[in-house]
C-alpha cells in the first residue's frame, strides 16, 4: 500500500463505516480509523488499517487521527440524543473541531457526511445540528478542499434506525405517515452505494468547497416501497397509514420517555416532524445503483429467518 495517501476515518465501526472501511482496504488504501475503546471489543482486521482508540470528545485523539493524513472522512455523529444541546455538541461542535485540526495538520481534502435534513434546519434538533455542522466545516476549512455529502435515507441490514420498519415489512406491514405526507416523495441510497460514493470521493482529486446529495433512487413514494417489498416477499404488503396527530402524540411520548429513563431513541417528536415536513429529495443519481428490490431483500431477510426460527420453536413446544 506504499505510495497511496493515508485516509483518516471516523465512524468506522458504524452502519456505513464498517462497509466503507472494508471497501477502502480492498482498494489498497491505508486507513487510520477511530474507534471507542471498550473492554473485550474486537475490531475488524483489514489490511492496511490502523486503529486509534478514543472518540470525538478528545482533541488529542483527533490530532493523532489526522496527523499525516491526506484525506479525512468524517462519518461519526449522533442520530439520537437526549436534547438539542447534545445533538449540537456531537454533530456540530465536534465537526468544527475536527475540521480545524485537519486543516492545521495539512490535510488536503475533508469529506463531511451530513444529511438531507440540513436543507430545512428548523424541522428538528437533528436537522439543525447537521446544518450547523456544515457551516462550521465551511468556516474552519481554510484552503483545504471540503466536500459535504448530504445523505438521504441510507438502507441496509443491521441498522438499528430501520429495524422496526423492516421487522414490520417482514410481516407484510408497512407503517407510513398519513395526511398530506401520504403523497410525499423521498430519496434513498443503499449502504453499499453510499460507501462507494465516499470511497470514490476520497480517492479523487478535489478543490474548493462543494456539496453533493447522491441517491440510488431519487424519487420514491411509500407505494413504491410497498410494491418492491411485495415482489421480495411474494405476498401482499399492507400499508398502515398513521394519522399525523397520532404520530405527533407518539413522538412526544417518546420524548417524555427519554426524559424519564435517559435513553434516547431515533424515534422522537423531531423525527415525526421530519416525516411530516415535505419531500426529501437528493440531486444526484448514483450510477449502477443497487436495485430497490435487492436492498429490501437484504434488509428483510434477517427478520424472515428469525420468524421461521420462532415458528419452528413454537411447533416443537406444541
Amino acid at each position: 500500500m506504499t505510495g497511496r495517501p493515508l485516509i483518516a476515518l471516523t465512524g468506522a465501526t458504524g452502519f456505513v463505516g464498517k462497509i466503507l472501511l472494508a471497501d477502502l482496504s480492498r482498494r489498497g488504501h491505508p486507513v487510520r480509523a477511530l474507534a471507542r475503546a471498550a473492554p473485550g471489543r474486537t475490531l475488524p482486521a483489514h489490511a492496511g488499517v490502523e486503529w486509534i482508540a478514543g472518540d470525538l470528545s478528545s482533541g488529542e485523539v483527533l490530532s493523532s487521527l489526522v496527523r499525516g493524513a491526506r484525506v479525512v472522512i468524517h462519518l461519526a455523529g449522533a442520530t439520537k440524543a437526549r436534547d438539542a444541546a447534545t445533538f449540537h455538541e456531537v454533530n456540530a461542535a465536534r465537526t468544527g473541531d475536527l475540521v480545524q485540526r485537519a486543516q492545521a495538520a495539512g490535510v488536503d481534502h475533508f469529506i463531511h457526511v451530513s444529511s438531507l435534513t440540513a436543507q430545512r434546519p428548523d424541522v428538528s434538533p437533528y436537522a439543525r445540528s447537521k446544518a450547523d455542522s456544515e457551516q462550521l466545516a465551511i468556516a474552519n476549512a481554510g484552503n483545504m478542499a471540503l466536500t459535504i455529502l448530504r445523505a438521504p435515507a441510507v438502507l441496509g441490514p443491521d441498522d438499528d434506525a430501520t429495524r422496526a420498519l423492516f421487522s414490520a415489512l417482514a410481516r407484510g406491514l408497512l407503517p407510513s405517515p398519513g395526511g398530506a405526507a401520504v403523497n410525499f416523495r423521498f430519496s434513498v441510497i443503499d449502504v453499499a452505494d453510499v460507501s462507494r460514493c465516499l470511497a470514490d470521493c476520497a480517492t479523487s482529486a478535489a478543490s474548493g468547497i462543494r456539496s453533493i446529495a447522491p441517491a440510488g433512487h431519487l424519487k420514491l413514494g411509500w407505494d413504491d416501497v410497498a410494491q418492491s417489498a411485495q415482489r421480495v416477499l411474494l405476498h401482499p404488503v399492507r400499508r398502515v397509514v398513521m394519522p399525523p396527530l397520532l404520530m405527533k402524540a407518539a413522538g412526544h411520548a417518546a420524548d417524555l420517555a427519554v426524559k424519564l429513563n435517559g435513553q434516547p431513541q431515533v424515534f422522537s417528536s423531531g423525527k415525526v416532524q421530519e416525516l411530516l415536513s415535505g419531500d426529501w429529495l437528493a440531486d444526484t443519481q448514483v450510477s449502477g445503483a443497487v436495485p430497490l428490490d435487492v436492498t429490501l431483500q437484504r434488509c428483510i431477510a434477517p427478520f424472515q429467518r428469525s420468524a421461521r426460527k420462532m415458528n419452528r420453536f413454537g411447533k416443537k413446544r406444541a
